[in-house]
């Protein structure tokens, strides 16, 4: 399928690996010109040169902090002078620390804030009126699944990826006759770098292998196994694309059928 995003410009945020790596990789494989940002200046670059010198694309690494705010507009600045006008934003943010709320301090909390909720403020907010000008844009935020069903052990990035889905609904009602969507992704478990830390830490608090915890996140989705990036990452093509115009103030999933709900 041709998704007609041959020439488009995208920011991907955190991508030098994981997620937001296979967001950037698969819009790049479609034509676009990237840039990727992420606090690792080295990796960054290494994730940038890779992915120009496979997809034959512009692709831009951006050394960024996103709970830095001058960065934010750094990397907006940065984008824009070397690919011209964004047309597409995918915001990947990491994860908050992980805690119940009886343990969860107010200096985790800010962190949370600083990290999941501040970036998609003032990201898009910059962004927005260009893309309002042109008559398209695709905002796209990567949220959690503990965001549509809530997880004890996680109270920080349970509250505030629930903000972001009715941050994401806010902006898509409003910009929707602009040709502009937002829309949040959901994933479940995938198998990144990122969790095989999480894994560990998560382990290493319990006093059990990591083995075992790898085994029950896994076990978390009817599929029993880890989603794999690449399979996000044709889903954020594809709602990036033109062939997404209709989708737009909703949260889709990507879990192997793991939320309850419908």
């Amino acid at each position: 399928m041709d998704l007609s995003l041959k020439g488009k410009t995208a920011i991907i945020t955190g991508a030098s690996h994981g997620l937001g790596y296979a967001c950037a990789k698969a819009l790049a494989m479609e034509g676009v010109n990237v840039a990727i940002c992420s606090r690792d200046a080295n990796n960054i670059q290494a994730s940038a040169a890779e992915i120009a010198s496979t997809c034959k694309v512009n692709a831009v690494g951006i050394e960024a902090d996103l709970t830095v705010e001058t960065d934010l507009s750094k990397i907006v600045d940065k984008a824009h002078h070397a690919l011209g006008d964004i047309d597409i934003l995918v915001l990947s943010t990491g994860h908050p620390p992980t805690f119940p709320f009886s343990v969860a301090t107010d200096e985790q909390w800010k962190r949370g804030l600083d990290l999941l909720l501040r970036p998609a403020i003032v990201l898009p907010r910059l962004l927005l009126p260009s893309m309002q000008k042109k008559k398209f844009g695709r905002i796209i935020f990567l949220g959690s699944i503990f965001g549509l069903e809530a997880e004890t052990s996680s109270v920080i990035q349970s509250t505030l990826r629930t903000g972001l889905n009715s941050l994401s609904k806010c902006i898509a009602t409003e910009v929707a006759a602009d040709g502009v969507t937002a829309n949040v992704i959901c994933p479940g478990y995938f198998d990144t770098p990122l969790v095989q830390t999480l894994a560990q830490q998560y382990a290493d608090s319990q006093k059990v292998p990591r083995e075992t915890v790898l085994k029950d996140w896994a076990d978390f989705s009817p599929m029993k196994k880890f989603g794999k990036p690449e399979d996000l990452g044709a889903l954020v093509a594809f709602l990036a694309s033109p062939r997404g115009e209709f989708i737009t103030g909703t949260t889709v999933t990507i879990d192997g059928g793991a939320v309850k709900r419908w």
